[in-house]
């Protein structure tokens, strides 16, 4: 059984369920592509924020003066990140089911779809293997944090053992 790509209810047909498919008939392209910027100006608030904490606790945990326990600002660094990855995560899936639903409709409303190329795009970059799973919003939102929290725990552990003083 395949599922709907907005509310992941079960479906017989590919694309979206049946009350999906009468909500998104009845939008109209300005109030949904309003929807998506304001869901896409959330998002990179949310990475923006979470880079800004990322580079206090760096600078928080180089400039202390406490040589013994230099590594636990680090270590608390990459908790505290941690929590604050979640609303970067919950955000990025808000905004990415919004493009979905604007990039696979054909028809939006009683108009055609006013961003043809765009949905021409995106079926062309489904189809390639290669550019498949690299989409600049996965890469804000799953790959730079984690190397943000890998990096603390890594210079966390290097303290720990003295490699870094």
């Amino acid at each position: 059984m395949e599922k709907c790509k907005n509310c992941k209810k079960k479906i017989e047909q590919e694309g979206f369920c049946s009350c999906c498919q009468d909500l998104i008939a009845k939008l109209d392209f300005e109030t949904f592509n309003n929807e998506r910027k304001w869901l896409e100006e959330l998002f990179i608030g949310r990475l923006n924020n979470f880079l800004v904490v990322f580079s206090l606790i760096v600078t928080a945990g180089f400039a202390n003066s406490f040589t013994n326990w230099k590594y636990l600002v680090f270590y608390f660094g990459a908790i505290l990140l941690l929590f604050c990855w979640f609303p970067i995560v919950r955000a990025y899936h808000k905004y990415d089911n919004a493009v979905r639903i604007l990039l696979n409709q054909e028809k939006i409303g009683e108009n055609p779809n006013p961003i043809k190329n765009l949905h021409d795009l995106y079926n062309s970059r489904k189809q390639n293997r290669l550019l498949k799973n690299i989409i600049n919003s996965t890469i804000l939102a799953y790959w730079i944090p984690s190397m943000c929290i890998i990096f603390l725990i890594i210079i966390g552990l290097c303290i720990s053992f003295g490699c870094i003083k």
